[in-house]
């Protein structure tokens, strides 16, 4: 299998001319431009490039069109498709309006197949206005029946939110609500890694033992968390590169910039994972005889 290289980047936040959410020195569309150029200047020549989520804060239909025409520009540029998904932050039907041209998506989910490998993009935004993340049980379904149609490809995923880890105990309020049922789709099957962002701070672990998971810093900024109550925010710009061969994937980490001043401080009360999440059915069972929830 030859090299495969993908460009990943996550939540860079545009404002779509109003003011960003945080009183950062750059505009965020001049950080998600210096990616881009970095990208271009140091001949990665990525084969796909991926924002993982959050791509507007606060987004109209008429920004989101002018997103993908952006977009599509920077694609041409540097010769690679740009694969998006949405993030919390996102406006579903403005996206589904003004990106895809198509206004009754009811979650943003695909597949696409490079070489001998599959790569799925899953929607785990949830209800607006709910920084956590959820996927629903048609999503769900969708990607088991996926799974299940090419047992022996090396699959990837892609989606916003990170799935719980020992290390992230204290960002459980933020990560996706339903861990269990994901892993249950995919144990078994022939995951390569899951890679997200939304934490604004870069993370590698492991996840049912064996598939690893790596979460990409931010394009727009650096939140610390290690205060679990009060998140520091800091000026930044970050991407990875995801290298694949031979259906093993390594990740190396670009910092383009890390300002020093705190410019925002985020409260946090409740750390612990959502009160009132959605059920799914209990009669639920993936094909390999695990319950959904």
């Amino acid at each position: 299998m030859n090299k495969f290289t993908i460009v990943h980047l996550s939540d860079p936040q545009l404002s779509a001319g109003r003011e960003p959410q945080y009183h950062q020195q750059l505009p965020p569309a001049v950080k998600l431009q210096r990616i881009f150029d970095d990208v271009l200047d140091r001949q990665i020549a990525p084969d796909l490039i991926v924002i993982s989520g959050d791509l507007l804060t606060d987004g109209t239909s008429q920004d989101y069109t002018q997103l993908r025409q952006y977009l599509q520009q920077q694609g041409a540029r540097l010769h690679a498709p740009i694969q998006v998904i949405l993030g919390d932050q996102d406006d579903r039907e403005a996206f589904n309006v003004g990106y895809l041209e198509e206004p009754h998506q009811p979650y943003y989910a695909y597949k696409q197949v490079y070489q001998n490998m599959d790569f799925y993009f899953l929607d785990s935004k949830w209800e607006a206005h709910k920084e956590a993340g959820w996927l629903d049980l048609k999503q769900l379904d969708w990607l088991n029946k996926n799974l299940h149609l090419a047992p022996r490809r090396r699959a990837f995923l892609f989606l916003h939110h990170p799935l719980d880890a020992p290390a992230l105990r204290g960002m459980r309020y933020a990560l996706l609500q339903n861990n269990r049922e994901l892993l249950a789709i995919l144990h078994g099957h022939n995951i390569g890694g899951i890679f997200t962002g939304h934490l604004h701070f870069g993370a590698s672990y492991l996840v049912d033992t064996t598939i690893p998971v790596t979460t990409v810093a931010s394009a727009s900024t650096y939140i610390d968390c290690q205060d679990p109550h009060h998140h520091e925010v800091h000026d930044a710009t970050s991407y990875n590169v995801i290298t694949i061969q031979r259906g093993m994937a390594s990740v190396t980490n670009h910092p383009l910039l890390l300002g020093q001043p705190v410019i925002d401080i985020i409260t946090v009360g409740n750390t612990g994972f959502a009160k009132h999440r959605p059920r799914l059915s209990p009669q639920r069972r993936t094909s390999n005889g695990l319950p959904l929830i």
